[in-house]
């Protein structure tokens, strides 16, 4: 694990070290696959956060596919490292000091997948008088060479949820973190990010876990 600062806030990075071995990996994979088959995803137009390139997302879907109950985090040893980690991070962030990490809840959950010419603008998943969710965790399934990488970006304003492309923010604002399989990154779901551009023909392929605590009693 590697607590990182940056600007005024911090992330949480992980490398799952058997994330091209770990048991039931081929089942993953292709459950993940077949939600990118879904008619409802394929006919469904990019999300507003993503620009350029086309791009892939179940996260309309949230609801009726939730990424922890279809790949079985309970017994899947990825499931299972995901989630430890996520408790780590809620730790390392600080959020036990007034929430309940053990009483964690799924907000949305879903897949992404960014092809060629595509990013993601910068955007942010809460804001600060919101109550859900508190966390968010980005796991990297497929990344090939030159795929987009994650760009948090520091910022005054808290009241813009979607901004512009990272490229358009003054390099002094951006924090690039590399993507790689195997990558687990966790960070305030009020924490602008975004992409840089996915430059291979091969698809960049994520999962997104949005997470809230209760109160402490």
């Amino acid at each position: 694990m590697m607590l990182v600062p940056i600007f005024d806030n911090a992330i949480c990075v992980y490398d799952f070290e058997q994330y091209d071995s770990f048991e039931g990996k081929n089942d993953t994979y292709q459950t993940i696959d077949a939600l990118f088959a879904l008619p409802e995803v394929l006919n469904e137009t990019n999300v507003p956060d993503a620009n350029g390139g086309r791009a892939l997302s179940t996260v309309h879907l949230h609801q009726t596919h939730p990424i922890p109950h279809l790949l079985n985090f309970k017994s899947n040893p990825l499931g299972r490292w995901i989630l430890m980690c996520i408790f780590d991070a809620a730790i390392q962030l600080g959020f036990d000091k007034t929430r309940n990490i053990r009483k964690l809840k799924y907000h949305r959950t879903w897949a992404n997948r960014m092809e060629y010419g595509c990013d993601a603008v910068a955007h942010r998943h809460a804001n600060d008088d919101w109550s859900i969710p508190h966390l968010v965790a980005i796991y990297y399934t497929d990344v090939p060479e030159n795929s987009a990488d994650l760009v948090f970006i520091q910022d005054d304003n808290r009241q813009v949820m979607r901004g512009k492309s990272c490229s358009e923010y003054p390099l002094a604002q951006q924090y690039r973190v590399s993507s790689q399989a195997g990558r687990l990154v966790c960070h305030d779901a009020r924490f602008l990010h975004g992409t840089t551009v996915h430059k291979n023909t091969l698809p960049r392929t994520c999962l997104v876990i949005e997470v809230g605590f209760p109160p402490l009693d």
